[in-house]
This record gives structure tokens, C-alpha cells and sequence, in this order.
């Protein structure tokens, strides 16, 4: 199947114009030479492996002319590089080298190296991980060398920093708008940049509860990456409304240059997911409303753990109607990542409903004019688009609506795709929104360190909303830490008594 290379890239470039506030000469941006590469000390750790193979799926999607160098002594780990490289998409050429000259390093645009030596002379970037915390540098600043502590979710916060200092390189990301990042750690147990250690190991076997992943595109994907990567044990079921297309191929990790295109989402990535752990996994190509009703596999789990990757607000609100003891929503913009969880034992916190809670005022005069769509059609948001709302529909705007019938597109994402359109005045790419997959890897990272804190170290201080506001500015410079009481008349106030006994009763109390 033909991939469409500019539409794949789109989302990535998207965030670069965004972060620049000019055009982007993409001839130039893919003709750049970019390595990766790594210190054997590290890369026999298991740390120093994820962070390589997760930079690795990360920069196939960013860069263009990609090399991995792989130095001697790393026989296992090159086989696994080679294996991936047999199957990824990239937008230009992917190659796998050992033991890299001087001269290929001194010509490149930019190298990010897995290991603990800086490079100030070159353009280079090095990273590792140690336990919960991810190191990252981009100057003259050594990083530390202990790595021995085994933690897939730091390896991947180290690699998602280190791509973003590469974006910025290749990019031409000027020091005044995002400088690189001096020696930085970051803390994913402690959401901060000044760790006081690298927090507890993790146990040789994690038991999720019955868990509930909503949305399996880029932040999905991320999740699903470090599922399979984390020693986790029990049954997930995944609901997604789409299908892929080309643009995910540039922001989703685990999408491959075959077999995923025109595949419904949840299914496809349960499948993998499946194969690829130990858990047991499940998946179906629904909208999450009318998932709450089935009587499917999902009727017969006790969800009691709902993970979001999500990008509209009544998904989010439809997902926390479920009343899980633990909800964690995890959302990216352009340039930055940010987690918000609920957890039913905190009653001073508010819920997911109240966080994103629906206007107060009719817009849907305002959504008819956009869309074209009567005014009784746009009652339910959620929904699929239906022949008799084109009947129904001003005539200019027909044609436009048969085609995102045919996409299977919601309402709400209609609305959305005519808004955007309207506000940048330009004609908008089906499913098009800015989006970089080292920003949905932090958030994914995000959600997961906080529900495995859930799970397993219950009594960490929650922080109900974190935020780094800017991937390119970096964590030291851009986290929000925020928190917010619940609204006396949501109905996590409302219904507080029968929410409790509801999750009592999930666990058998």
C-alpha cells in the first residue's frame, strides 16, 4: 500500500511552523543527516536498550536521512535495530552502520547518543535513564553514569527529551524560542527536575486491574509501548472510533510502513499489544458512549482503571461516567503534555467532568453556520454523521459533509475540522491537528507512572493535574502543578455515596 509521504508528515511539520511562526522548507529539514548512536557500557543495560529503541521509533518519524551506529559488542541489541528497521516507516532513508567514522559524525546535523558523555564540539545530544528519572544534555555537562535500575518508563521520558532536542536542531529552532537543554533530569515518581532520588524499583509483576485504555492514536500508542515494556499481568480493552491513516504514521510509535493504514485503531492495537505482553487484550472500533451500553467483551470486565488519550471533551466526560476508582486523562497540544487523574478515595478533588466541563451557553448556532448542519442536528455531539443531518444541511455544504460521512467522522470532529478552518483560514486536512510523537510519549509516560504509582504506591502524594507546558523549553522551565476542588453539583458530589459503592463493589468489599 502507497503512503501518502507529505500527508504522514504533516502533523510533525504542523508543530514546527507552530513553535516558528513561518513556513518550513521541508527539502531542506529531510535532507539533514542525523545519527544515533550509543555508549556499549550503556547499551547493555536494560535502560540503555529502551532508550535506544524508543529514540530509534521516535527519530524514524521526525528525521529524514537516519543512521544508526551501532559500536561493537551490542550483538543482541543490533539484531532487534535491524528487525525494526526491516519494517518501519521513515520519511527518507534508514540505514544501520558500526563503529561510525569521524567524518560521518562531523557531517551530520544532529546525533543523539545513549550514554553518559558529552560532546559540546558536535552537534550532540546525549541521554539515559535511571529508575523513574530521565536525563537528558545537550552541552558539556556529563550525565551520570548509574543506569542500573530498571524502569521502562524513565527510558522512555529520556528518549522522548532527547528527540525534542533533535527537532530543534534540524529544525533551526532559534536559542531565543527554545534554547537546548544543559544537563536536565526529570523525575517521573516525583514530577520534578530536582529528584531527590530515582525512586522505588518496580516489583518482578505488576496486576492491573481490569483496565480501560480510551483512544489508540499517538498517546495510545505510547501507553501501549510501555505496557508491553512493563512487567504488568491482567486484562485491558481498548476503544477507539477511528481507523488509521497516513498522518498517524508520523505520530503514532508502534504504526509500522505495512498492515496498520486503513485498520480500525483499537482492534489493530490490542492486537499488537497482545502478542507483544502478557496481558490480556481486547479492543473494538466503537465511540465510548455507546461502549458503556454494549454487551460485549467489555461487559464482562470490572473496569476499575480507565486510561484516556483523548482529544475532545465528551469522550472525556463519557469515559469518567463509567466511575472507575482511578481515572488518568493524559493530553497534548503542539508543544506541550499534561496528565489529570481522579481518584475516588480523594473527595477534595474534582472529577474529569468537572476539570472539562461543558459550556453554559448554546453554541450550536454558531456550530450550524460553520458545518452547514440544522440546528436539531447538533443535540448529540458524540454521535456518527448521518444521511438524513445531509438531507437536513444547508445545500453549499453537501458535498463537504458526504465526504466526512465517509470517513466515518463524528460530529464533534466535524465541528471541530470546520472551527479550524475557519479560525486559520485554510482548508484543513482530514484528521489534520499539529502533533509530534515525542510530545504524546511524555504524556503517555505521564499517564502511566501515575497509574502505576496508583497501583502499586498508593500512599505517593497525588498531584491531580501536572503539566510541562513546553516540551522545547523543557521540564525545568514550564511544569504546572495544579489542583482543583469539585463542583457541588457534578455528580461526583452529587452521587458520591453510590460512586463508593460502586467501586467497593468492583473490588468484592
Amino acid at each position: 500500500m502507497s503512503t501518502n509521504t507529505e500527508k504522514a508528515s504533516s502533523r510533525v511539520i504542523g508543530v514546527a511552523k507552530k513553535l516558528l511562526n513561518r513556513p518550513i522548507d521541508e527539502a531542506s529539514v529531510y535532507s539533514k543527516s542525523v545519527i544515533l548512536t550509543g555508549e556499549k557500557e550503556a547499551l547493555l543495560t536494560e535502560n540503555g536498550r529502551w532508550c535506544f529503541l524508543d529514540a530509534l521509533t521516535l527519530l524514524s518519524r521526525v528525521v529524514g536521512n537516519l543512521t544508526v551506529v551501532m559500536p561493537s559488542g551490542t550483538p543482541l541489541l543490533e539484531a532487534e535495530v535491524e528487525k525494526f528497521c526491516s519494517s518501519a516507516w521513515s520519511r527518507g532513508d534508514l540505514s544501520v552502520v558500526r563503529d561510525g567514522s569521524p567524518a560521518l559524525l562531523k557531517s551530520s546535523s544532529a546525533i543523539l547518543c545513549v550514554g553518559t558523555e558529552a560532546k559540546p564540539a558536535l552537534p550532540w545530544t546525549v541521554i539515559n535513564s535511571n529508575g523513574w528519572v530521565a536525563r537528558v544534555s545537550s552541552g558539556a555537562m556529563h550525565l551520570p553514569i548509574d543506569m542500573e535500575q530498571p524502569n521502562a518508563l524513565g527510558a522512555l521520558m529520556a528518549a522522548s527529551l532527547g528527540v525534542t532536542e533533535i527537532f530543534k536542531r534540524i529544525f533551526d529552532v532559534p536559542e531565543d524560542v527554545a534554547p537546548l537543554l544543559e544537563k536536565t533530569e526529570f523525575s517521573l515518581f516525583e514530577q520534578t527536575t530536582a529528584p531527590t532520588g530515582i525512586g522505588p524499583s518496580l516489583p518482578s509483576e505488576i496486576h492491573l486491574t481490569d483496565t480501560l485504555m480510551v483512544g489508540a492514536g499517538a498517546i495510545g500508542n505510547g501507553i501501549a509501548l510501555l505496557f508491553s515494556q512493563l512487567p504488568l499481568r491482567g486484562r485491558v480493552h481498548i476503544v477507539d472510533k477511528q481507523d488509521y491513516a497516513d498522518e498517524n504514521l508520523g505520530t503514532c510509535v508502534l504504526t509500522k510502513n505495512e498492515g496498520w493504514i486503513k485498520q480500525p485503531k483499537a482492534p489493530h492495537l490490542a492486537n499488537w499489544l497482545q502478542e507483544n505482553s502478557d496481558l490480556e487484550v481486547t479492543g473494538e472500533r466503537e465511540l465510548i458512549e455507546s461502549v458503556k451500553s454494549g454487551t460485549g467483551v467489555f461487559s464482562k470486565l470490572s473496569i476499575d482503571l480507565v486510561l484516556n488519550g483523548l482529544d475532545d471533551i465528551e469522550a472525556r466526560r463519557a469515559a469518567q461516567d463509567l466511575w472507575p476508582s482511578v481515572i488518568i486523562d493524559g493530553g497534548i497540544n503542539e508543544i506541550g503534555a499534561a496528565v489529570i487523574q481522579y481518584r475516588v478515595k480523594q473527595d477534595s478533588f474534582a472529577c474529569i467532568k468537572c476539570w472539562f466541563e461543558t459550556p453554559k451557553i448554546d453554541e450550536r448556532k454558531q456550530q450550524s453556520q460553520l458545518t452547514g448542519l440544522s440546528l436539531s442536528s447538533l443535540n448529540n455531539m458524540e454521535r456518527l454523521l448521518t444521511n438524513e443531518d445531509i438531507a437536513g444541511a444547508e445545500e453549499s455544504k453537501r458535498d463537504w459533509l458526504i465526504e466526512r460521512k465517509k470517513q466515518g467522522k463524528t460530529l464533534c470532529s466535524i465541528i471541530s475540522e470546520a472551527a479550524l478552518s475557519a479560525n486559520l483560514g485554510l482548508n484543513v486536512q482530514e484528521g489534520f491537528r499539529p502533533s509530534a510523537p515525542f510530545i504524546a510519549t511524555t504524556a503517555a509516560a505521564l499517564v502511566v507512572a501515575e497509574a502505576i504509582k496508583a497501583l502499586v504506591f498508593p500512599e505517593t502524594p497525588v498531584v491531580q493535574m501536572y503539566q510541562i507546558a513546553s516540551l522545547f523549553i523543557g521540564p525545568s522551565e514550564s511544569s504546572i502543578k495544579l489542583s482543583r476542588h469539585p463542583l457541588e453539583t457534578c455528580q461526583c458530589v452529587v452521587h458520591r455515596g453510590a460512586i463508593e459503592r460502586l467501586c467497593s463493589k468492583r473490588k468484592g468489599l
